[in-house]
Formats: C-alpha cells, sequence, structure tokens
C-alpha cells in the first residue's frame, strides 16, 4: 500500500522517551505533552493505540534542529496498590472537571444533554467512535448521563485498515498462520464467525494485527 505519508522521515527524531500510566491514551498523553497527535502516532507505529498498555515505552518526537531537552512532566503520585477506580462517583456533577478532562483542551469539552447518547455526539461532530474512545478511556460511552463532560476532539483519529487474505485452493488455518506469522489463536479470534474448517478456498478472511 502506497505511504501517503508526506513527511520525510528523518525529519522526526526521538527527544525522549514516555513510559505509559494507568489512564494515558495516546490523546492524553499528546495534549498533556504539547505535542500534535498525528506526530505522536507516527513516532509509534509499531505500537496500536487500541492496545496501549501501562508500562509501553513511547517515542516523544521532536524536530531535529531543535535542542533536546528533559522532558517537563508533572510526576504522577505514588498510586495505592488496590485499584481504587470502583471508588469513583458513578455520575459526576454536572460541570465537573476531572483529572481526564484537565488535560483535555476547553474547546474540546462538552457537556452531555438530557437524553443524549454517543450516537449522537458522533453524528453532530462527525467523528469515529475510536476517536472518542481515546479522548475517553476511563468513561462508558454507552452509559452517558446528563451534566456529563465529554472530551470531544476536534478531528479524528486514523483507524488501521485491517489486513484481509483470500483462503487459496492450498491453504489451511495452520498455514495461514504460519505465512502471516501469527499464533492459530489469533486468527481464530479476528476471525470470530468462523470456525476452523469454514477456512476454506475462497473466504476472505482478517489477518490479526501484530502491533
Amino acid at each position: 500500500m502506497t505511504d501517503t505519508t508526506t513527511r520525510p522521515p528523518q525529519e522526526k527524531v526521538c527527544g525522549y522517551e514516555y513510559t505509559v500510566r494507568r489512564g494515558d491514551s495516546f490523546y492524553l498523553i499528546a495534549h498533556r505533552l504539547g505535542i500534535p497527535l498525528r506526530d505522536l502516532l507516527e513516532a509509534n507505529a509499531d505500537i496500536n493505540p487500541a492496545r496501549l498498555m501501562v508500562g509501553d515505552v513511547l517515542c516523544i518526537p521532536m524536530e531535529e534542529d531543535d535542542a533536546p531537552q528533559p522532558p517537563v512532566i508533572t510526576p504522577a503520585p505514588d498510586e495505592p496498590e488496590a485499584d481504587d477506580s470502583l471508588d469513583r462517583p458513578a455520575e459526576p456533577e454536572s460541570g465537573a472537571v476531572d483529572e481526564e478532562m484537565a488535560v483535555c483542551p476547553e474547546a474540546d469539552r462538552r457537556t452531555v444533554n438530557t437524553g443524549e447518547t454517543i450516537s449522537d455526539i458522533q453524528l453532530s461532530a462527525n467523528l469515529n467512535r475510536r476517536t472518542l474512545e481515546m479522548a475517553n478511556p476511563d468513561t462508558d460511552l454507552d452509559a452517558l448521563s446528563a451534566g456529563q463532560v465529554l472530551c470531544v476532539p476536534q478531528e479524528n483519529i486514523a483507524c488501521r485498515t485491517a489486513t484481509t487474505y483470500t483462503v487459496g485452493q492450498e491453504d489451511t488455518l495452520e498455514s495461514i498462520a504460519l505465512q502471516w506469522n501469527v499464533s492459530v489463536g489469533a486468527l481464530l479470534r479476528s476471525n470470530p464467525c468462523l470456525a476452523p474448517s469454514d477456512f476454506a478456498a475462497g473466504v476472505c478472511v482478517t489477518i490479526p494485527s501484530r502491533g
């Protein structure tokens, strides 16, 4: 597939590294560090945004002609061993801005209206669901309440297009997994409607990402 990125690969360098913390997403990290989201995604193309894990180390890009400087990051307070997420109020007070919203620009904050659903917000903002999930990692988008504050970005985060493969006459489930260097289990999970015997000639299957 042709790479549509116009920026030369040597133009961006890794200025420093950032270790992912609980509650982080690419969107929140980009705004917290003051860098373009697109640059952060391109500098870490080997990491699937939907599978960002605590402890992942991200490359924070910077222009080559910028003098490298230590990152200005407020250290996260020591977190207790137990996950205290269950102690949070189920419904935030109207107009309340939690820690997640603190890194969301004012222009991107939106208060949910009475009866408004995530589909309504997608339609009015013309955003894909993945963008909203990444901007609101700790929010159940299917259980919105009136007065709740969401982070609604100005532009979509493009989702990676799934790789597909048409099974050939000599192919088997195992040979396809070997050919694409993925496990049989991952191949089956990526094709939940197919049984092992359904991987027959002419069937189009989804190849799982290794990112």
